[in-house]
Order: C-alpha cells, then sequence, then structure tokens
C-alpha cells in the first residue's frame, strides 16, 4: 500500500510515456501506491482538458449507481460492497480471460448500467401504473360496499 510518510524518501522525476502506453504504464504504477503525480497545466480549467469526456462518462455511471442505491434503499434491501477498484479490474480480467483495456471496461461497464437502469425506470413505472389501478378499484369497491349499505338499510323502502 502507499507510504506517505513525510520521512520516506522521495524524488521528482519526469515521466514521458507514449499515449498508448501510457494506460497500462499508469495502471501498473498505480497498483503500487507510491507515486503522486503533479498537474502541469494548473491554469487549464476541467472543461479545457483532453480527458474531459472521461469525467463525465463517470460522473455519468456515479449517478446511475448512486439512483441503484436509493432505489435499493427505498425497498429495504441491503448492499454488500463489492470491494475496490482494483478488485473489479482484477475479477474483470480473469472473467473475459483477455486484457481489456479501461476504456473498454468503461465501456461494458456503462453498457451494462444502463440496461439495469433502463429495465428498474421501466419496473418502477409499472409499479406506479399498478398501484395507481389498485387504489382506484379499492376506492371503487368502498363506493360500492358504501351504496349497497345504503340501499339495503338506509333508504326508505317503497312499496310498489
Amino acid at each position: 500500500m502507499a507510504k506517505w510518510f513525510r520521512s520516506e524518501p522521495m524524488e521528482y522525476i519526469s515521466l514521458i510515456v507514449n499515449e498508448d502506453a501510457a494506460h497500462g504504464c499508469l495502471a501498473d504504477l498505480g497498483k503500487l501506491g507510491v507515486i503522486q503525480f503533479t498537474d502541469l497545466n494548473p491554469d487549464l480549467t476541467p472543461f479545457q482538458r483532453r480527458y474531459v469526456s472521461y469525467v463525465k462518462r463517470c460522473d455519468e455511471l456515479e449517478r446511475k449507481l448512486r439512483y441503484f442505491g436509493a432505489e435499493c434503499d427505498k425497498f429495504g434491501l441491503e448492499l454488500e460492497s463489492a470491494g475496490t477498484a482494483d478488485t473489479f479490474l482484477d475479477q474483470s480480467a480473469l472473467t473475459n480471460g483477455d486484457d481489456k483495456t479501461g476504456a473498454q471496461l468503461l465501456e461494458a461497464l456503462e453498457v451494462e448500467l444502463e440496461g439495469y437502469e433502463t429495465q428498474l425506470r421501466e419496473l418502477n413505472s409499472y409499479s406506479e401504473k399498478l398501484t395507481l389501478e389498485y387504489n382506484e378499484k379499492v376506492e371503487l369497491q368502498e363506493v360500492l360496499e358504501k351504496s349497497r349499505r345504503f340501499f339495503m338499510t338506509d333508504a326508505p323502502r317503497s312499496n310498489w
């Protein structure tokens, strides 16, 4: 794990990596947990950076996961932690049998969560519709029951 104590020896280095190899290289360095990055373009806003589309995609995935969590809370379902991001990446590599890049894993996760979100929204829609219809039927049943009692006991009987 990372060791970030002041007494640990540190060096400032410049790392120049080809863009094609950057994802794999940085993933391996990140797994070591002993690296810190310095922003060489601090004057750029987040929306001026090249990776802004990835950040937006990750924000959208996070929104979907929060939605799933809220729906689980609504129904009182217990959620278990699936582990860390490293565990997910390791399991994905073992399950798929091939080394997918982070972009490919992100794409697969987006597609899967999109499908689940669509299904959940449809189920919520059906549930609301069924609840509304059920309430209407219960209301109608109560009206019929009260009117039956009225005509059976409270209404004046007339002989024709």
